[in-house]
C-alpha cells in the first residue's frame, strides 16, 4: 500500500490533492470530494472520539441519500439562498449543508472587496472620484446615516447565478426604513454598474469640484420648496417691472398733437356759356352781296 500525504484542495474545490514524495509541493494523486468521503470522515471522527472517552463506538446510523449533489448545493448557496432552504431542498440537515458554505463565503468576500475597489462611472459626469467603498462611506456620512463601521462592513452582500456578473447589495437604515442599493460587478472585466437610482447616488462622488449629490428622499422633499420660492421670485420681479413701466407712463407727458382745422374749399365757378363764334364762311356769305351791290353801282 502506498502512503499519500495531503497537499490541499484543488482550485475548483472539488478534489483533494495528495503527494507521494517527501517534501514535494506538487501533488500526484487526486480524489473527488463527494458524499461518500464525508460519510467516511464522519464515521472515523465519531469512532475516535468514542475511543478517547473509553466508550464503545456508537452504532452507525443509516445515512440518508441527499437529493442534491455538493456542486448543486454550492450553486444554490452562491445564488443567495439560505442554508435552511437549501437543506429542505436537499432533504438533509442544516449541518450537512454548512459543510459546503465555507468556499461560497470566501467567494462572496472576494467579490465584495473587488467591487469596493472599483469605481462607478456615470453618464455625462464621468468616473467617480473615489472607489465604491470610500464613496459609499462618504455619502452615508454626508446624509447623516447612523451606522458604525462594523455594521457597514456587515451590510454588504453578494450573490451570483451561474456565470453571470456578481450582484453586490448594500442595505442600510435611513429615515426609519431599510434602503437597498444594488450594483453589478464583473471581476474579469473589472466593470461596475449601478442597478437602481440609490446605487448611482450613493456609489458616486465628484472629483473634488462639485458637492456630493443629495439623497433621493431628501431631494424629493427639498425640491418642492425650492421650486415654489423660485416661482414667487419670478412673479415678484414681473409685478415690479409692470409697476415701473406704469409709473413711467404716468410721469412722462407726451406733446399735445395739433388738431387739424377743417378748411372750406372754394365753391366751384359755374361755367358761363360763351356766344358761338361765327365762322369765316358765314361772314363771307353775308358780306358778298354787299360787294356785288357796290360793283353794280
Amino acid at each position: 500500500m502506498i502512503k499519500l500525504k495531503l497537499v490541499g484542495a484543488s482550485t475548483d474545490l472539488e478534489h483533494l490533492v495528495f503527494r507521494t514524495a517527501k517534501g514535494g509541493r506538487r501533488g500526484s494523486h487526486v480524489t473527488e470530494i463527494d458524499d461518500k468521503l464525508f460519510r467516511v470522515l464522519e464515521d472515523v471522527v465519531r469512532k475516535r472520539r468514542a475511543k478517547e472517552k473509553g466508550q464503545p463506538p456508537p452504532p452507525k446510523k443509516p445515512a440518508a441519500e441527499p437529493k442534491l449533489a455538493p456542486r448543486e448545493v454550492q450553486r444554490l448557496l452562491r445564488s443567495g439562498r439560505t442554508v435552511e432552504s437549501v437543506a429542505r431542498s436537499a432533504g438533509m440537515d442544516v449541518s450537512w449543508v454548512e459543510r459546503f458554505l465555507g468556499p461560497v463565503l470566501d467567494e462572496r468576500t472576494i467579490a465584495i472587496q473587488g467591487s469596493q475597489r472599483a469605481r462607478l462611472e456615470k453618464p455625462r459626469l464621468g468616473m467617480s472620484g473615489l472607489p465604491l467603498g470610500d464613496s459609499v462611506a462618504r455619502n452615508l456620512r454626508a446624509r447623516r446615516v447612523k451606522i458604525t463601521d462594523a455594521e457597514l462592513a456587515d451590510a454588504w452582500d453578494a450573490s451570483r447565478v451561474d456565470n453571470q456578473p456578481w450582484v453586490i447589495t448594500l442595505t442600510f437604515p435611513y429615515r426609519g426604513r431599510d434602503q437597498k442599493a444594488t450594483w453589478r460587478y464583473d471581476p474579469y472585466a473589472r466593470e461596475l454598474s449601478s442597478v437602481n437610482r440609490l446605487a448611482s447616488d450613493v456609489g458616486w462622488v465628484p472629483d473634488g469640484r462639485r458637492p456630493a449629490a443629495a439623497p433621493r428622499a431628501a431631494r424629493a422633499t427639498t425640491a418642492r420648496p425650492k421650486k415654489a420660492a423660485k416661482k414667487r421670485a419670478t412673479r415678484a420681479s414681473k409685478t415690479k417691472k409692470r409697476a415701473t413701466k406704469a409709473k413711467k407712463r404716468t410721469t412722462t407727458k407726451r406733446p399735445a398733437t395739433k388738431r387739424r382745422v377743417a378748411t372750406k374749399r372754394p365753391a366751384a365757378r359755374r361755367a358761363t356759356r360763351r356766344p358761338a363764334r361765327t365762322t369765316r364762311r358765314a361772314t363771307r356769305s353775308t358780306r358778298r352781296p354787299t360787294a356785288r351791290r357796290r360793283s353794280r353801282r
